[in-house]
């Protein structure tokens, strides 16, 4: 391997590995969000007699934040053994774009073969979070709509999301033209969007409201 301590063909896996985590992001927002599916077991909030499924999937939360750790530990260690500045997104998407842009300077970097290892058992975490069996397709009731305003999601979850909230249909080109004009911002570190901040922006009809009052 000469100067490298990842072969050849093992950079060609890494990178394959790297590339498949922004779909897989997008996946486990929606699972994080709870809004689309359910988990098994994990946390419950009352509402009235029945138990309702806290509408944020913690498990998978922390499995992105794993995968996060993972990623930004291991291009720490290429900037800080190599002696060269991280210029990339601080985020889950924009560290594995990194990585991939320099995975020949990851592989110069003695420890980095167990690079693979470690970022597949984190990738392998954020799947297993994501191994839930489908929601009967019901409405959302307005306190698990509160609790999840602080979820992030992506654009196109937003857009698939609205109808299950009651809120009307909205278009992710719509919230891309929000972000240019200034009425919405992305989160400084996944580069997603605060689901109440979406909902704030889509609100729900004063005449829908009331007819369901009535």
């Amino acid at each position: 391997m000469g100067d490298y301590f990842i072969s050849r063909d093992g950079q060609h896996l890494l990178v394959k590995l790297l590339r498949e985590i922004p779909e897989l992001i997008e996946d486990l927002a929606v699972t994080i969000c709870r809004l689309d599916r359910t988990g098994k077991g994990g946390l419950k909030v009352n509402s009235g007699s029945d138990e309702q499924p806290l509408p944020i999937n913690m498990a998978a939360s922390n499995a992105k934040d794993e995968l996060y750790s993972e990623l930004a530990s291991w291009a720490r260690h290429v900037c800080e053994s190599r002696g060269i500045d991280y210029i990339g997104g601080d985020s889950v998407v924009g560290i594995a774009r990194w990585l991939d842009e320099n995975v020949i300077s990851l592989a110069m970097t003695e420890g980095s073969e167990e690079a693979y290892v470690g970022i597949e058992r984190a990738m392998a975490k954020c799947r297993r979070a994501m191994d839930i069996a489908p929601e009967d397709n019901h409405a959302v009731s307005m306190p698990e709509v509160e609790m999840a305003r602080e979820a992030r999601v992506t654009a196109a979850d937003a857009e698939r999301l609205m109808p299950k909230l009651g809120h009307p249909k909205l278009k992710a080109a719509t919230i891309r033209k929000w972000v240019e004009r200034g009425k919405l911002r992305r989160h400084p570190v996944d580069e997603m969007f605060r689901l109440g901040d979406i909902l704030d922006l889509n609100p729900i009809p004063p005449e829908v409201i009331d007819d369901d009052a009535a």
